[in-house]
């Protein structure tokens, strides 16, 4: 294992779901610890790497090698549909974001993720990310629908952020980037 660790492994991963879901606002408090309170819509995709350390990711269970995950923030609104498909192409993990406070961003994930299968296999690796926990009073999907539509989607797992106050950010991109080795490792590519 010791030379996989020094070797590291970057990971291209697509960020997906609606628009004004906070794709944007994750990324960049993941990569930068940064939130932007000004709405600012993608134009396309924006563009993010970030190194995960052997250490951070390693278990008591397995050694992990250092991950640089390749962020692909795509652009949510319906209008940008015919630009995102060559943005897919290549993805070793997905994560569908979607907004606590509107229903319909996690029920419009079905059709991103068919959208995706299109160009990437069912068994690419996901988590599922419910967004914006910090406006409690707007609430109004519950954990139990997300985790249904994980299990429905296969995803890792379902992880509850607020990209604003920072909160459970680190935990469902250090999740994908070991699922993705588990993967590949399975499927003899690393």
């Amino acid at each position: 294992m010791e030379a996989q660790r020094s070797k590291g492994y970057i990971f291209k991963t697509v960020v997906v779901g609606d628009g004004a879901v906070g794709k944007t606002s994750l990324v960049m408090q993941f990569t930068e610890q940064k939130f932007n309170t000004q709405y600012i819509m993608t134009i396309g995709s924006n563009f993010a790497l970030k190194l995960i350390p052997s250490d951070v990711l390693s278990t008591d269970m397995k050694e992990y090698p250092d991950v640089r995950l390749q962020l692909w923030d795509l652009a949510g609104q319906p209008h940008f549909k015919a630009v995102r498909h060559p943005f897919y192409k290549g993805s070793s993990g997905i994560i569908f974001v979607f907004d606590v406070t509107r229903p319909d961003t996690l029920e419009h994930l079905a059709g991103w993720r068919e959208e995706i299968l299109k160009q990437v296999k069912p068994s690419t690796p996901s988590i599922l990310i419910g967004n914006k926990i910090d406006l409690k009073n707007d609430r109004k999907v519950t954990a139990e629908q997300a985790q249904k539509v994980a299990k429905t989607f296969n995803c890792a797992g379902y992880f509850e952020t607020s990209a604003k106050d920072g909160i459970n950010i680190n935990a469902g991109f250090q999740t994908l980037a070991r699922k993705i080795i588990d993967f590949l490792e399975k499927e003899n590519k690393l």
